[in-house]
């Protein structure tokens, strides 16, 4: 087991548990941690979000989950640091700090009951624009045994940062990626998130910024 990375997972996660998961009070909503790299990591609903007139539960573990495999990789990472009681999307946080050109690999978290482990989106372009990132992943989930589907009704990412930055581009530029709680969880699935979602992060990661 790599405990550097266990002991960084459970450093970062009381940034987002306080309070009930809405994130400490003196706490910007985002936090940008700038590795001056081509690909960021975001986490969106790491905290509670006030979204659709209606306040949406956090995506448990995927801000500690973006920090350390942003520090694994080399990478950057946004997060939402805290619950505001009206809208603050990220994309606006992204367009207003000029981050739109950068690669992003946006992570999120669905239901425990998914027979699949990983479901990735690739918004509203289709998928054979991402034709060798989508042969990496396949690769990868090959390698660490993780079983994955591709724009899931549910989890497309058309709604979200995925679909809004692609209004904005039309460059295949960003992904979403929604695991399944025991793929997060690093208290009770600590073996899954060590040897399998953190490696495929890291290796995915690399892969994207060694591309032109």
């Amino acid at each position: 087991m790599d405990f550097t990375m266990l002991n960084l997972l459970k450093k970062y996660e009381p940034d987002y548990a306080a309070g009930n998961y809405c994130g400490l009070e003196d706490e910007p909503i985002y936090r940008f941690y700038d590795n001056r790299s081509a690909l960021i990591f975001s986490a969106p609903h790491a905290t509670r979000t006030f979204r659709g007139h209606a306040v949406k539960k956090p995506d448990l573990y995927t801000g500690a989950l973006a920090r350390t495999a942003a520090i694994d990789s080399g990478a950057s990472a946004l997060t939402r640091r805290r619950f505001a009681p009206e809208e603050h999307s990220i994309t606006a946080f992204i367009t207003g700090h000029r981050l739109q050109n950068h690669c992003f690999l946006d992570i999120h978290g669905m239901s425990g009951e998914r027979v699949f482990e990983l479901a990735v989106g690739t918004g509203i372009l289709a998928p054979r624009i991402y034709g060798p990132v989508l042969a990496q992943i396949a690769s990868l989930a090959d390698k660490y045994k993780i079983s994955w589907v591709l724009n899931h009704p549910d989890y497309t990412g058309r709604f979200g940062l995925t679909g809004d930055l692609q209004r904005l581009s039309s460059q295949p530029g960003i992904l979403q990626l929604e695991w399944r709680l025991d793929m997060r969880d690093f208290y009770r699935h600590s073996d899954n998130v060590l040897n399998r979602t953190l490696p495929f992060l890291t290796d995915l990661a690399l892969f994207l910024m060694r591309r032109p």
